[in-house]
């Protein structure tokens, strides 16, 4: 008896345990079916959006030279006349801010011919208004004899010059512009076709709030024949250019301002490139002095591989002369690819390579005894609305690059309602403007565009850019 009740509490104790066992089994299975309750938490945040600010531009001011008004003293940097400012806006209750910048640097600078700061108020930048200024120039005083032109350009912290030189008889100005309220603090990183120039004069340069810097480059970089300037701030910003003039002898060569061209990138585009007077031209190519008549390709490629570039020249016309070449770049090293054996016309240069480049393009024109020469800088692709403000000069024209593959239907419109409507092609085409005058321009796709100027020895040339994206909400954690 006492055996068989050990075996019934056994029995017992194993039916407990697969009764416990069993429980345990359906509580685990409802926890797996019924939900936990769950915490979440919203991060805490605020979102600011930014004070709506105006929209600036910098006009560079008249062109300069090294001596006083009376020829002396070499080193002063002294402004010749006065630049003719033309500034609007796509909509006619909007009035623009215009005023001057000082001009440290000058040492014959007025109120009269200073650069000049270009204002969009910031309700009417708010409201979607496009504007734009540009300035131009034509001089015979002395030495400095030719014509001049260039987009007064909206400050950035991050520029390329591709322009200028310094060997004899060449002079360059490197122009700082900050038509802000807030001082920059910029460096100049030179190069040249022997590689970097050390130049500690180059950094640190102070630019104070609204106001132009002017720098003689032959002081930071002496006897350059094809500099390019990166041009950093690493506090505000500066709209940069550079004005280079030519003196062959005892004779004249032109002068130009360059602004920026495009950021680095695999495929650049150089539009409106005019070339002239070929014959008189090859004449004088004999003459080491005038070596610089001959069209170039300036190329640049900041990074550190090698570069393998395809150019593509091709006339602006239907049916037009076209030419492709190979160049190879190295790293660190400008090189100035030669623009010969093309007849005279009207040209479109891109370039596609492998690395990032810099470009730029410089041509020369001879006309009864006059000489001239422009710099043409890269171009962007645009919105399908911008705005252009057509400087005073010789026969204005607007160069439209298309390169989507199909027609783009493009309409011109004055501030005082006329319309031109017309088709750009694959390719580029240009349409011609009327000096003084400005222009909303809306395309059915995106186009790239430059302004140039051609007449008896006056040749000039800028880039249409965008504007910065306005500033949007921030989100704030805290």
């Amino acid at each position: 008896m006492a055996a068989n009740r050990r075996i019934v509490a056994t029995g017992a104790r194993v039916v407990t345990g697969i009764v416990v066992g069993a429980v345990a089994v359906v509580v685990a299975g409802a926890a797996l079916v019924v939900p936990l309750p769950s915490i979440t938490a919203t991060p805490a945040s605020v979102t600011v959006d930014p004070a709506a600010a105006e929209e600036v531009r910098a006009c560079t001011g008249p062109l300069v030279r090294l001596s006083d008004d009376t020829g002396q003293d070499a080193t002063a940097i002294s402004s010749v006349g006065s630049a003719s400012v033309v500034a609007a806006a796509d909509q006619a209750a909007v009035v623009l801010d215009q005023s001057v910048l000082a001009s440290p640097d000058d040492t014959v600078a007025s109120e009269s011919n200073a650069p000049a700061r270009v204002a969009l108020p910031a309700g009417d930048a708010t409201s979607g208004a496009l504007f734009a200024a540009s300035q131009s120039q034509s001089v015979a005083s002395g030495d400095l004899v030719g014509f001049a032109s260039t987009s007064c350009g909206e400050p950035t912290a991050d520029s390329w010059l591709v322009a200028g030189a310094t060997t004899v008889g060449r002079t360059s100005f490197v122009l700082l512009s900050n038509p802000g309220d807030v001082p920059a603090v910029v460096d100049l990183t030179i190069y040249g076709d022997g590689g970097l120039i050390e130049s500690p004069g180059a950094k640190n340069l102070d630019v104070p709030a609204r106001s132009t810097r002017i720098l003689s480059l032959a002081g930071l970089a002496p006897d350059l024949a094809d500099p390019v300037i990166h041009v950093t701030a690493g506090v505000g910003s500066v709209y940069a250019a550079v004005q280079q003039s030519v003196v062959r002898g005892l004779e004249p060569g032109g002068v130009e301002m360059a602004g920026p061209s495009t950021a680095p990138a695999t495929t650049q585009t150089v539009t409106g490139v005019q070339i002239s007077g070929t014959s008189a031209i090859a004449e004088r190519l004999g003459n080491p002095d005038a070596s610089d008549l001959q069209s170039v390709l300036r190329l640049f490629l900041p990074g550190t591989e090698p570069a393998a570039v395809t150019v593509r020249i091709a006339e602006e016309k239907t049916g037009g002369a076209e030419t492709e070449y190979q160049v190879g770049l190295t790293p660190g090293i400008v090189t100035e690819f030669p623009l010969q054996d093309i007849p005279d016309g009207i040209y479109t240069i891109e370039t596609q390579s492998d690395q990032p480049i810099v470009v730029g393009a410089r041509t020369s024109t001879i006309v009864n005894g006059a000489n001239d020469f422009a710099w043409y800088q890269a171009v962007e692709p645009l919105a399908n609305s911008f705005f252009v403000a057509t400087a005073n000069g010789p026969t204005p024209r607007l160069h439209l690059v298309n390169t989507t593959g199909a027609d783009v239907d493009t309409t011109l419109t004055t501030t005082s309602g006329v319309q031109t409507n017309v088709t750009i092609v694959p390719g580029a085409r240009y349409v011609p403007l009327e000096a003084g005058v400005s222009y909303t321009v809306t395309t059915s796709a995106p186009l790239s565009a430059a302004v140039t100027y051609f007449g008896d020895g006056f040749s000039s040339s800028f880039p249409i850019a965008n504007p910065s994206p306005a500033a949007s909400p921030v989100v704030i954690y805290p």
